[in-house]
């Protein structure tokens, strides 16, 4: 039987573990956490969030994730909330590779929607977002898709499914099933 790269990362994704972290991964992943904070809470003031908060306080959900600022919703309007709100400046964190540059905090929205829904501690959201950065930043590495006219959040939506698979405690089965689509 042939494993699919959607399995074999899906292994990789459940396996992690806040315990598999060294201590420079965790003092830097926090370190990513408080600046995407700052960068959300500098635009808080934007016309452009101000709309979204606007589409979403009309669009209603249950109450069940933060919005940054202020504020409470459905896991998905949180989390795209709360990554317009990181990354609406652009001075979010780049990772800078041989033909390619991404932003794994974009990555921290989700990763924050799905842990706080799963009722998950900060350990569970910090391995969340350590496994988002590692499905972003490493093809970025190895298969860099910009040359072949991609943008960079190719990668992206395989960290965003790998990250919110983490926070949601998914099986190997289902986890492979959210990379694959």
């Amino acid at each position: 039987m042939r494993i699919t790269h959607a399995e074999q990362l899906a292994a990789f994704v459940v396996r992690a573990s806040y315990d598999h972290l060294s201590e420079t991964a965790r003092h830097q992943l926090k370190i990513r956490v408080l600046d995407s904070l700052g960068c959300a809470i500098g635009a808080l003031g934007a016309e452009l969030i101000r709309l979204i908060r606007a589409q979403i306080e009309d669009f209603g959900g249950a109450g069940r994730c933060t919005l940054i600022g202020d504020g409470r919703t459905a896991p998905d309007l949180a989390a795209f909330y709360n990554c317009a709100l990181a990354r609406y400046l652009d001075f979010n964190d780049s990772y800078l590779a041989k033909g390619e540059t991404c932003h794994p905090s974009d990555n921290l929205g989700t990763a924050q929607a799905a842990s706080e829904y799963a009722k998950g501690s900060g350990r569970d959201f910090l391995t969340a977002v350590a496994v988002a950065y590692q499905v972003q930043c490493r093809p970025s590495d190895v298969a860099p898709v910009r040359d072949k006219r991609f943008d960079h959040t190719t990668q992206g939506g395989y960290a965003v499914a790998a990250g919110v698979s983490k926070a949601l405690g998914l099986d190997e089965t289902r986890t492979a099933d959210a990379l694959a689509i």
